[in-house]
């Protein structure tokens, strides 16, 4: 959920602080210091289950294993969307050092488990909350650190961790909005953010990282030390093993102005294909995303937030408005960078868990025939009494400074990304109903998919299009034997 401008309050809230310092657990050279926490309860007396003595695993790490007869592992296994919550994974490690996650995965290939790691637990799809599978619970391993101009975060920060803690230095990454994403699957996915047009994907900062394989071995990922694994971690989903620090170089934090632009429903098309001619001529400094939401009714209502440099808000709002339509209401807000961060999170500091269903298209043209098809698809939703939201993201800009061979995300010559969106008030079976009839309307424009908005039982290509071979190839590398759970399909 990164670019998610979220569709209500509940969604459009931050997350905390993270800490700072070289010696934590998750940054390089400390794979043995220990964070500050509670003693850990009383383990159950049955450590052994589904034929797995996991005892030998409890006293090889410094956390602590939770299996089904535990009273909490209800929490435990527990990711911010509610509708997993009847998954049954066979065991969470919850970690405290990279030593836990090399002794985790060992155990994994020991015992022929199938495994996935889980940092922001945001997961479209519950990947992170697998039945059947050991999860690798990272929120532990905390912490950033800022070095001229590089910043090693460990994996279970969330973007609006990072945020606060990057913007002491006066510098930032671009990441999404959505404050409780985790940085390690936002990054593996590729990472698309309001800074997406003038630095490029956060996958794209990525300079170096470290890893633990499916059969434990910790190794350093960079363009000179395993070059297969660092191509395949800019894009290429968390299907290789466990990323246990991230090194990224980072960018200037500035003040911003945040325009909120909302049009008449029936204006949409005309929206969205002017916002497609400015962005030709825009400053790449710049950034813009369209939202069309269903009212349940039958109608649409069509807005538009802008981002730009401090100043420059009022001159790119005309220029934005010459280009689509006269806006019903605008909402100027001139801000430094963490009251960007801030209101475009919502302005709180927690979310609550919600149920949601999503997925997404990405389209190499938003032709008039294809923003006809997106828009006939929200609108159906909205006639059937549906609620959710279309958000087209552009893929312009930086994003296309990289060639489409050079990391494995592979939309780097496409217009945009569209996201499909649901949250709690319509059912799972509708919502993912709507979804499949919208990738039919608008498959004679779709190139894919974007591998952070997965979808189950989906083929492989249509996240990583002519990138998927080599993907695979590093995958069967590393993880021959297929533990690192995912719900595509080979």
């Amino acid at each position: 959920m990164d670019t998610n401008f979220s569709r209500s309050t509940f969604l459009r809230n931050a997350l905390g602080i993270g800490l700072t310092g070289w010696a934590l657990a998750g940054l390089p050279g400390t794979s043995g210091a220990r964070l500050a926490r509670a003693e850990p309860l009383p383990l159950a007396v049955n450590r052994t289950a589904a034929g797995v003595d996991w005892s030998r695993l409890d006293k090889r790490v410094r956390g602590r294993v939770f299996l089904a007869n535990d009273a909490d592992y209800p929490t435990a296994k527990q990711i911010f969307n509610t509708r997993f919550d009847d998954a049954k994974p066979t065991a969470v490690v919850q970690v405290d050092t990279v030593d836990d996650v090399a002794a985790a995965l060992t155990f994994a290939a020991e015992n022929d488990l199938k495994l996935a790691a889980r940092a922001g637990g945001h997961s479209y799809v519950g990947a992170s909350a697998a039945t059947g599978a050991m999860i690798v619970d990272l929120r532990k391993l905390s912490g950033v650190t800022y070095r001229n101009g590089e910043a090693v975060v460990a994996p279970g920060m969330t973007l609006n961790a990072v945020y606060r803690e990057l913007d002491r230095f006066g510098q930032t990454l671009p990441t999404g909005m959505c404050p409780m994403v985790g940085i390690a699957g936002l990054t593996l996915g590729g990472g698309l953010g309001f800074e997406s047009r003038r630095y490029g994907l956060t996958c794209d900062r990525l300079a170096a990282a470290t890893m633990v394989l499916p059969d434990g071995t910790v190794t350093e990922v960079s363009p000179t030390s395993r070059p297969d694994l660092f191509w395949a971690l800019r894009g290429g989903g968390s299907h290789l093993g466990v990323v246990t620090s991230l090194t990224y170089r980072t960018c200037p934090a500035t003040p911003k102005d945040v325009v909120q632009l909302s049009f008449p429903g029936e204006l949409a098309a005309q929206v969205i294909a002017g916002w497609s001619a400015w962005l030709a001529t825009a400053d790449p400094g710049e950034w813009a995303c369209v939202s069309v939401d269903a009212d349940g009714r039958g109608g649409l209502k069509c807005w538009m937030q802008l981002v730009c440099p401090a100043k420059a808000g009022i001159r790119a709002a005309v220029a934005l408005m010459a280009a689509t339509a006269k806006p019903l209401n605008v909402e100027y807000r001139s801000l430094n960078h963490m009251d960007t961060v801030m209101y475009l999170a919502g302005g709180n500091a927690t979310q609550p868990r919600a149920t949601f269903t999503c997925g997404s298209d990405v389209v190499t043209e938003l032709s008039t025939d294809a923003v006809t098809a997106i828009l006939e698809a929200i609108s159906a939703h909205s006639r059937a009494g549906g609620t959710g939201w279309v958000q087209i993201n552009t893929l312009d800009g930086a994003v296309r400074d990289t060639r489409p061979g050079d990391t494995a995300f592979p939309w780097r010559e496409h217009a945009a990304l569209v996201e499909w969106g649901n949250y709690q008030a319509i059912p799972h079976e509708q919502a993912a109903a709507w979804i499949a009839e919208a990738h039919h309307l608008v498959a004679p424009y779709s190139a894919g998919a974007y591998v952070n908005y997965l979808e189950t039982g989906d083929p492989m290509e249509r996240y990583y299009a002519h990138n998927y071979p080599q993907i695979d190839r590093v995958r069967r590398k590393v993880d021959p034997q297929n533990r690192i759970h995912t719900v595509l399909v080979s």
